[in-house]
């Protein structure tokens, strides 16, 4: 039996109640610890019957001859075991085991449906080792990432007072998510080591327990009061990816009928998150169209048709040139429509704006985008727009704060291309050579254009540069001088020179 299939045939047998689990198979009703909840011998069979039955309805003459065979026994003895299970259970709403006029009772588990895709509950991070005097760092770095998930478009996040109450606690992330009826729990450790300070998080499925995703991150203790919000920011861009991938594989197997645009939504931003390519670009955009056909209000789904569109539209990955740009102006208005200061909004109209070629606009735009969200991707778009308008340290300056705060982002190669062109207007080619080879390694795909063989070509490494090009021109064969000034479009004196230095590199090297 394969491990979806094992996974399938356990949950067949252990109904989540509240806080409980009714393993059938055992025949027990259990803790989240695993042990047993004490429920009287005669209840627990009348709610194993139930379970065997759940949601059917099960009538009372049935349920007495089977729990109680050949005793007469009358109904009072059902109704109390009853009352026992719904004691023992919490169930105080009737709302596991439900009385069906006339009928009899039927057993409802939680399935977690009504639970939201992306609700988390982030634990107080526990102290390891000789922490003693870092309970306020703990703190205050708890407080940071609570407000950094909850940032993440359509999450439902636990207030940071709900959470905390289970400071000191040894919890099982199971019970927390049946408790906060969250689907995903995110456990942190912290501990000294010498002058740093290790933070250890895992994302948790609240269903089963398993873990999703796990990470390390480390403080310099010198520099930890400027450090904190920008941790906060790393670990919640880290869980982005990780959260959109878990709610999709949840209702991956819904029929259309069943997916909600949000939910579309976030299975487009899964595939996204696999890596920037031709192939993850055209599949997202299919799911992202159908999202806003379902709902004309999905703000993720606009946001996606943006952003994927101009990838797609940026490395050649589109047909339709013209009508992907009009498709990029429609879900801009729209977004401005639904959320007229969100970060959503400030994105598109960065993109618009390049696409318009008006890059004091986008510098404009993108100052504002900072100022106002401080996102890596804010950060990301005004290294592009202070690189546009000729401003190459501030450029490197954004840049790099965007990779720091996001450094396994799926923009990662576009990003250190960017800060590549950055380094290569001022004229550091040494640090042009390296950040573009390190975008060639993050992503053989991008059609950028090789930096890397342009900087070896103005530091004199002639054969080096020659190799660079070949492989560039086996991987992009119809790569021409054209794309130079489509990828870096401008009038900006300064960007001007760079791209003509970039493009005389390469035509020495044989590009048409």
């Amino acid at each position: 039996m394969n491990r979806q299939a094992s996974q399938a045939a356990s949950d067949a047998h252990h109904l989540q109640l509240g806080g409980l689990v009714l393993d059938l198979s055992a025949g027990e009703l259990l803790t989240a610890e695993h042990g047993l909840a004490g429920l009287r011998r005669q209840a627990l069979d009348v709610l194993l019957v139930l379970g065997r039955r759940a949601g059917h309805v099960v009538s009372k003459d049935e349920l007495m001859k089977l729990v109680w065979p050949g005793v007469v026994v009358g109904e009072g003895s059902l109704t109390q075991a009853i009352s026992d299970v719904r004691r023992t259970l919490g169930d105080t709403e009737h709302r596991l085991v439900r009385n069906v006029a006339r009928r009899g009772y039927m057993l409802v588990p939680d399935t977690g449906a009504d639970v939201p895709a992306l609700s988390i509950a982030v634990m107080p991070l526990t102290l390891l080792g000789d922490a003693s005097d870092s309970d306020w760092l703990a703190d205050a770095l708890h407080g940071d990432l609570v407000t950094e998930v909850a940032r993440i478009q359509g999450s439902l996040v636990i207030a940071r007072g709900t959470a905390a109450t289970y400071k000191g606690r040894s919890v099982d992330p199971r019970l927390v998510a049946r408790e906060l009826r969250v689907r995903h729990v995110v456990l942190g450790s912290l501990r000294h080591d010498g002058g740093q300070l290790r933070l250890s998080v895992t994302l948790v499925n609240g269903d089963h327990g398993t873990q999703v995703w796990a990470e390390a991150f480390v403080i310099e203790r010198a520099q930890l009061a400027q450090a904190l919000a920008e941790l906060a920011t790393q670990i919640g861009r880290a869980l982005l990816p990780q959260l959109y991938r878990s709610a999709a594989e949840q209702r991956a197997a819904l029929s259309a009928l069943e997916v909600s645009a949000d939910d579309l939504a976030m299975r487009a931003n899964a595939i996204w998150s696999r890596g920037l390519s031709g192939e993850n670009t055209s599949e997202a955009l299919k799911l992202l169209e159908r999202a806003v056909a379902l709902d004309s209000d999905c703000v993720r789904g606009w946001a996606g048709l943006t952003f994927m569109n101009l990838h797609g539209l940026f490395n050649g990955w589109v047909g339709d040139r013209d009508a992907t740009r009009r498709r990029i102006n429609e879900a801009t208005a729209q977004l401005e429509r639904l959320d007229h200061d969100g970060h959503f909004t400030y994105e598109s109209k960065v993109i618009q704006a390049f696409l318009q070629q008006d890059t004091a606009t986008m510098l404009r735009r993108t100052t504002a985008w900072v100022e106002r969200h401080r996102h890596p991707m804010a950060y990301a778009g005004h290294g592009m727009a202070t690189l546009l308008n000729g401003l190459a340290d501030e450029a490197v300056a954004a840049l790099e704060r965007a990779l720091r705060l996001s450094p396994r982002d799926t923009l990662r190669a576009e990003l250190q291309y960017r800060l590549a062109m950055a380094h290569f207007m001022a004229g550091r080619y040494e640090q042009a050579c390296d950040w573009a080879l390190s975008a060639r390694d993050s992503n053989l795909d991008l059609p950028w254009p090789p930096v890397h063989a342009a900087a070896m070509q103005q530091l004199g490494h002639t054969a080096e540069a020659q190799q660079a090009w070949r492989e560039h021109i086996a991987r992009h064969p119809g790569f021409t001088a054209e794309q130079v000034v489509q990828r870096l479009p401008g009038a900006n004196p300064r960007l001007v020179e760079a791209r003509e230095r970039l493009a005389s590199c390469l035509a020495a090297l044989g590009m048409r």
